[in-house]
């Protein structure tokens, strides 16, 4: 089990620590009870189901002090929107009552249009006190895309309604004015008005609970914790940074969009730079496009920290000092990663963003596996998938008449987790951004929307092989029903570019979807069979993986998610486990033999001593030799640790074997395994769409002593090869 920093507070501390701790814990406690109402009043299953929401308490600073909520990435929404306000409007001019609605990237900390928030000023005695902030997905925006997501917007003023932090409520009346507006310039104008009334319901709640702990504790002492708990935060944030190595580490990874005609990847760079217990992380990209995908400030603040959290910040109390140590260098305006408008953003969050989370992943986990720190170095992982579906749709229920909006989670939300030292990744994890989001009952899916869920299943082996595998993809299939034609919006933001594993893990798979028309749907289900993808059949519409579509009753989607990668090279996997996933259907028999190089019986048990003779086999086979050093015995090897430092010079993580000097590149000395990802993955029964220009390859880094795999690495072909990790002085020791 990970061990758990804690701050020991100053002896010499002038406040009660109890009382310090029972403020954070209200905080977070006031946040929740308004995603709590939220939940109960809303009447949108991305709501009440999948809980796409977040809420906020800010203190009059506008400084986080309580955040709750089930999409991480949100954590920088609540003070840029709360800033757009003050923008707008003089402090004397607000009153209670009062509430302002946000929703744009460009101008009010919002991560697309389709994410809608309300903020309200909190009071006390007539003296502002602090700010409430509620945030869900919204079911529709208006625009040219459905529920705020517009692949075909060529500009942001296409993408839906923009709400720059404006005041709708007044003295705790709606502003009929704008409730006119709204409902009518959005497909569901009733969902979407109830929820902006949900989330005024869910700031009031904020209201009456901080006035309450304010009357029992005092707004002075209310205000100290504050500034203490801010602080302490900011201290174990320090001391997390302060046990990572002095350096700069460096990563690349791409945009994917076809929405323009042409298969786009766009560049983005990140590095990060390590000083002291100072953290920067700066983000370069190509110029910003006619496309959705493009950046925004908040989309990148808050996907750093979100990874931040997950990897390095695991136990850090949320709250403003979680920013103070760390600075986000966004790079200049108008590029993929810093647009400015006019550009469509409107996928924003899952385009740049989730390419946001694997680069700093990638940095972090290459700067964690140096670390002279054992509970540190338990944070090494892969990347996720992050290559989710999304298909909005409406149309008219043959039934009712009314017109109906859909936005089916569950094909967003199967992807496949990073690996990680103490485990296997998780499947069906969802993406980094949405831990929280949860997957709709089928019951739910099928009695609130015009859907038959035919399946959802584990995809075996779509996950990246390694010491520890990445988390499997779901494969499931939906059918329209109900209604004569849907049109909409589809995007696979993660079709073409694989997870990168670590430590010598390999790659996972991308995400791949089709629409099947003149299936055999009807015929199985007459003959009492369940469908299955190989029996399922139907013509296969070709579709480039952004696009908008027009769907006819009957028509079935077909999504099979992609999976995260490796951690460790799979040769040393211990072999009973992975028996045991062939057996329990995570891992195909096949990868099972040819990549992890374990036999089994005829009983479904790994034979050992086949086993062993044919992970030799394959260890010659990288090397065209029999390997000159053995590997470390299996107590002394860690997951995410592929190269070591000692002293002045790069080690095998394996063998120890000697690869060169600090100040060079480890891979320089390594044999090197290159192949077109496309290819290579499918060799494996895995996938990736393969790309006619700009190909992608995968190259997998072998210790020439040992024949252990130490980094395989995703980079575009012909590409010159990413630099290592460059240190300042002596890192750790062997460890």
């Amino acid at each position: 089990m990970t061990k758990t920093h804690s701050v020991k507070p100053d002896k010499q501390a002038t406040y009660d620590v109890l009382k310090a701790e029972v403020h954070r814990k209200a905080m977070d406690e006031i946040a929740r009870e308004m995603g709590i109402t939220l939940v109960r009043t809303s009447g949108s299953p991305v709501v009440t189901e999948a809980k796409d929401l977040s809420c906020a308490v800010l203190d009059e600073k506008v400084e986080q002090i309580g955040f709750a909520t089930y999409v991480g990435t949100h954590i920088s929404t609540s003070f840029l929107g709360v800033e757009a306000v003050l923008r707008n409007y003089n402090l004397e001019d607000l009153a209670e009552g009062d509430a302002f609605v946000v929703n744009d990237p460009h101008t009010s900390g919002a991560l697309h249009e389709g994410d809608v928030g309300v903020i309200m000023p909190y009071f006390y005695d007539a003296e502002l006190v602090g700010w409430g902030y509620v945030n869900e997905h919204s079911l529709d925006i208006g625009g040219s895309g459905v529920s705020g997501f517009a692949a075909s917007a060529r500009d942001c003023f296409s993408e839906g309604l923009r709400f720059p932090g404006i005041r709708f409520m007044q003295k705790g009346k709606f502003n009929r004015e704008w409730e006119l507006f709204i409902s009518n310039n959005v497909r569901a104008p009733s969902a979407v008005l109830n929820d902006m009334r949900s989330m005024v319901a869910a700031v009031n709640t904020g209201q009456r609970r901080l006035s309450a702990l304010i009357n029992r504790m005092g707004l002075k002492q209310h205000r100290e914790f504050c500034e203490v708990n801010k602080g302490l935060s900011e201290r174990l944030v320090r001391q997390r940074i302060a046990a990572l190595p002095d350096g700069r580490y460096t990563s690349k990874d791409w945009i994917e969009f076809d929405g323009l005609g042409e298969a786009m990847l766009l560049e983005l760079v990140c590095v990060m730079e390590v000083a002291g217990n100072e953290l920067k992380l700066s983000f370069s990209g190509e110029t910003q496009i006619t496309g959705p995908v493009n950046g925004t400030l908040p989309v990148v603040l808050g996907q750093t920290m979100n990874t931040l959290q997950c990897v390095l910040l695991w136990d850090v109390p949320v709250n403003h000092g979680l920013w103070q140590p760390i600075t986000i260098d966004v790079g200049p305006p108008g590029t993929v990663v810093n647009s400015t408008p006019p550009a469509p953003v409107s996928f924003a969050h899952v385009g740049a963003g989730m390419r946001i989370d694997k680069l700093v992943r990638d940095v972090l986990t290459q700067a964690i596996s140096l670390s002279s720190d054992p509970a540190i170095r338990e944070r090494a992982c892969s990347q996720p998938c992050e290559g989710i579906f999304i298909t909005t749709l409406s149309g008219v229920d043959n039934r009712t008449g009314h017109p109906v909006v859909i936005f089916p989670v569950s094909p967003t939300v199967g992807l496949g987790g990073p690996a990680q030292t103490l485990g296997d990744g998780q499947d069906t994890y969802s993406n980094t951004c949405n831990l929280g989001i949860g997957m709709a009952p089928v019951e739910v899916d099928e009695s609130t929307t015009p859907v038959l869920i035919l399946w959802r299943q584990i995809q075996a082996s779509s996950g990246g092989a390694g010491i520890s595998r990445g988390g499997n993809g779901m494969t499931t299939a939906f059918q329209i029903t109900g209604i004569r034609e849907m049109s909409g919006t589809v995007s696979n933001n993660g079709a073409e570019v694989p997870p990168r594993g670590a430590g010598g893990g390999w790659s996972g798979s991308t995400t791949q979807y089709q629409i099947r028309s003149q299936t055999k749907l009807a015929e199985l289900v007459a003959n009492g069979k369940l469908p299955q993808p190989d029996t399922l059949g139907g013509t296969v519409k070709d579709l480039p993986a952004n696009t908008t579509v027009t769907v006819k009753e009957g028509d079935v989607f077909f999504v099979t998610n992609g999976g995260g990668g490796g951690l460790g090279d799979p040769l040393l996997r211990d072999a009973t486990s992975v028996a045991r996933d062939v057996v329990d259907g995570y891992v195909h028999q096949a990868v099972a033999q040819d990549v992890y190089g374990v036999v089994l019986s005829e009983a479904g048990e790994a034979d050992h001593a086949a086993t062993e003779t044919r992970r030799s086999e394959i260890r010659q086979q990288r090397l065209g030799r029999a390997p000159s050093r053995p590997i470390h015995t299996q107590g002394n090897i860690e997951a995410g640790v592929g190269v070591r430092i000692h002293k002045d010079t790069w080690l095998c993580g394996y063998c120890e074997h000697e690869l060169g000097s600090v100040s060079d590149n480890y891979r320089s000395s390594c044999l090197e395994r290159k192949g077109i990802a496309s290819e290579t993955l499918s060799a494996l029964g895995m996938y990736a769409r393969a790309r006619d220009l700009k190909r992608l390859v995968i190259s997998d880094y072998f210790c020439p002593e040992c024949g252990s795999c130490v980094r395989s690495d995703v980079s575009l072909e012909n590409e010159i090869i990413v630099s290592a990790p460059e240190v300042s002085g002596v890192i750790s020791e062997v460890h």
